[in-house]
């Protein structure tokens, strides 16, 4: 066995620098590096990965996550997100007369009661002319608050006008009653509360409510 001798650089170099003859490189042999190609993911967890990336472009997962698979099948959050919302635009008829339509709601509790002891208050605002009308109440029961109404809805009869139309929203049960809608329907007024967790429908009252509380506020 030879062993390949060695040849010292004659140049002057910061350090020293050993390197190999011709004769003993020609020797060695080297074997390339073995690659070994990724395993493809299956379609379960490729789908798992489209939804961990928040569902982007397959394209992108590709170029992310290796061996990703493609799933030919649609993603159905992807489907719902990408659909467009057809928008029904419905012209609504402006009242023309005073108390045609009536928006209300209910404020309180408040900590500072009332010098008879009222924690709430309820607002009667007229659409047409923006008047408004606050009743102080000791609790929002459905009793309290339909009361309320009628002193109000007495009101508005004593000046010759009458209420069509009553927006609110529907609250803890101070308008979802029995007794409340009964009264309604017997003087031909239409009951028209606001969706559930939707208090912005009902925005006429809560920005009365609202400059009423900042006025207020010390």
């Amino acid at each position: 066995m030879t062993v390949p001798s060695i040849a010292h650089s004659t140049e002057p170099t910061t350090s020293s620098l050993h390197t190999a003859s011709p004769s003993a490189a020609s020797t060695v042999t080297q074997s390339p590096p073995t690659t070994e190609s990724p395993k493809p993911l299956t379609i379960s967890e490729s789908r798992l990965w489209h939804r961990r990336l928040a569902h982007i472009h397959p394209i992108a997962l590709r170029s992310l996550i290796v061996g990703y698979t493609k799933d030919d099948s649609m993603c159905t959050s992807c489907i719902q997100a990408k659909r467009k919302q057809k928008i029904i635009n419905i012209k609504t008829k402006h009242t023309t007369k005073p108390f045609e339509l009536i928006h209300s709601d209910v404020c309180g509790r408040f900590s500072t009661p009332t010098s008879a002891g009222h924690h709430y208050y309820i607002l009667f605002i007229d659409h047409y002319t923006r008047y408004t009308s606050i009743w102080v109440l000791p609790d929002q029961k459905s009793n309290t608050c339909t009361s309320a109404y009628q002193s109000d809805q007495a009101r508005v009869d004593s000046m010759g006008y009458e209420v069509k139309q009553f927006r609110c929203e529907t609250g803890r049960g101070e308008y979802l009653n029995k007794t409340f809608r009964l009264v309604l329907a017997s003087r031909g007024t239409t009951y028209e509360p606001c969706p559930p967790y939707a208090h912005h429908k009902n925005r006429v009252a809560e920005r009365m409510i609202q400059t009423i509380t900042e006025k207020h506020d010390p």
